[in-house]
């Protein structure tokens, strides 16, 4: 038996949504269980408006996102050297927490602004 995407999806989101009631009702602190469920049912229904039938996956697509992630890891390793280095010399002193949200935060934004990038262009030649 396979299941599709919007079906996986939704069943997550009702599965999430309902173990978050259930655990608050038993009285544990279970409330992020229900907002995850209501995201996961938001995204999976924005995605199917979004796409129609249209597949959610190509060659074209499946290139874009290799090479923007790819991108994305060679600017997060850039800005990781350079706080190191600036940490070494001792032009900077943050701790490791600070370090990681920043490492996180960089990746993440250079992640979506490649992949938007590249989206918007259609293919992945920088000629």
């Amino acid at each position: 038996m396979r299941i599709d995407r919007f079906s996986a999806g939704m069943l997550l989101g009702a599965a999430l949504i309902f173990a978050g009631v259930l655990l608050t009702q038993a009285g544990y602190d279970a409330f992020f269980l229900v907002a995850g469920g209501v995201a996961a049912l938001a995204t999976t229904v924005v995605r199917r408006w979004q796409r129609g039938n249209e597949p959610e996956k190509d060659e074209r697509t499946n290139k874009i996102r290799a090479f923007g992630l790819a991108y994305s890891w060679l600017v997060s390793i850039i800005i990781v050297l350079i706080i190191f280095c600036a940490t070494i010399m001792g032009f900077i002193s943050i701790d490791a927490i600070t370090a990681l949200s920043i490492t996180i935060y960089i990746m993440t934004g250079s992640a979506i602004v490649s992949l938007a990038v590249l989206h918007r262009r259609g293919d992945v030649d920088w000629s």
